[in-house]
């Protein structure tokens, strides 16, 4: 990864903090002062080494782990301000970057309501996190895991 892709990915996570989404390629090279050419390559870079998930034939980013372009079933929640994860894992993930706040799901299995909180570190919650694939095939097919 070189110098302008990290300044690339540091934005990515910087906008999906302060706005809960993702940014656009123009929104991107509007911040950085740089060619929206550039800026689409080095998304295009950071995609090939997994350091972010473009939305398929797109330039869109559709996740920046643990944070999701994408609306999902995994809501969080710190204070008034509301983000997507893509996962449980994700989710659990936000609240630790994030601060104490809920994380709110559902069952797969029995569409149940699901909900955990964060306070002082620790999780509290009803429900059992259970991951389907075992991390070495995450990248398989990241939009699946």
């Amino acid at each position: 990864m070189n110098a302008f892709e990290r300044r690339v990915r540091a934005a990515v996570y910087a906008s999906f903090r302060a706005e809960a989404a993702a940014p656009s390629v123009s929104r991107l090279a509007a911040d950085l002062a740089a060619s929206r050419e550039d800026v689409a390559a080095a998304l295009r870079a950071l995609a090939e080494l997994h350091c972010l998930v473009l939305v398929p034939g797109t330039e869109a980013v559709w996740m920046a782990h643990p944070f999701s372009g994408i609306e999902t079933d995994f809501r969080v929640t710190v204070g008034p301000r509301r983000w997507f994860a893509n996962c449980a894992w994700d989710g659990l993930a936000l609240l630790a970057l994030l601060g104490d706040g809920s994380l709110a799901t559902h069952s797969p299995t029995t569409g149940e309501p699901l909900g955990f909180e964060a306070c002082g570190g620790r999780i509290r919650g009803d429900g059992v996190v259970h991951f389907l694939v075992p991390a070495r095939w995450f990248w398989d097919d990241i939009g699946h895991t």
